[in-house]
């Protein structure tokens, strides 16, 4: 057990009128025609702390795309996502490509921290593998909206951006057509980072980023908004009153393959 187990206590008195029976079971992938869904708010996730304890399949997680990177689980309390295999991109987020998401859904207005998020090598998760040859490898957070088979999202992650390594590279992606940008190279040189996400009351999104805060005590986050703004580049979908909020890694094409993408914990609040 890790010390985001002690995050959880801070966390009951966001949630304590929240039952543990309006968490629904979210396994495997969800139907992509289930129009009722944003209207059902007993359905999102809210006031909660995910450190992933043990190893074993993500627990109450909707996953999007799972075929296009099969081996992501919990191991040894982690997310693990191991990227070997990036044939016709299929693990890639960008224009019309969605790969991976494994996610929750979660009602407007919200906070999602993901802690100590980013690449690592087959051999050890926790040491960025090089950035040799401009790879395109990234681990981070995803906000899509209820409609999988609708190509409108917005991400963070972190990773190398061809000849920026060690950043954090913002998306919106409207429609199936994406606006991209990064922090700068070596902005987080271990290649891992924490990443925070506010959705206001008007379902616009506000991004944050810190070095990985290891102290378990959230009095230490020090965030930084996003490029000084908070925005992500281009125009942002329009989201509904739910989203899907969760986690994924990726490639473009093969350099740098295979890798993996961790992540120690991700942190739920429901703000009104």
């Amino acid at each position: 057990m890790k010390y985001y187990t002690l995050l959880f206590v801070l966390f009951i008195a966001f949630s304590c009128s929240e039952k543990e029976d309006d968490i629904p079971p979210q396994n495997g992938t969800p139907s992509q025609n289930e129009d009722n869904q944003e209207d059902d708010q007993d359905n999102t996730t809210t006031g909660i702390v995910d450190d992933f304890d043990g190893t074993g399949a993500l627990i109450d997680f909707v996953t999007n795309n799972a075929s296009s990177l099969p081996d992501v689980s919990r191991l040894d309390g982690r997310y693990r996502a191991v990227l070997t295999d990036n044939t016709n991109n299929k693990t890639l987020h960008f224009n019309q490509d969605q790969g991976r998401l494994d996610a929750k859904l979660v009602a407007f207005p919200f906070e999602f921290i993901a802690r100590n998020i980013g690449i690592g090598t087959i051999d050890d998760s926790q040491i960025a593998p090089t950035s040799a040859n401009n790879p395109y490898n990234f681990a981070g957070v995803q906000v899509h909206v209820e409609d999988f088979n609708s190509i409108n999202s917005s991400h963070v992650v972190v990773g190398h951006r061809g000849s920026t390594a060690f950043t954090i590279e913002g998306k919106n992606t409207l429609n199936g057509d994406s606006s991209v940008n990064d922090i700068g190279a070596n902005t987080v040189p271990n290649g891992r980072a924490d990443i925070h996400i506010v959705g206001s009351e008007n379902n616009t999104l506000t991004v944050y980023w810190q070095l990985p805060n290891l102290t378990g005590d959230s009095s230490s986050d020090n965030w930084t908004l996003y490029n000084g703004t908070g925005n992500l580049p281009g125009t942002a979908p329009t989201y509904g009153n739910n989203v899907y909020v969760g986690l994924i890694t990726y490639a473009f094409y093969t350099t740098g393959v295979p890798f993996v993408g961790t992540c120690d914990a991700i942190e739920i609040k429901k703000t009104k």
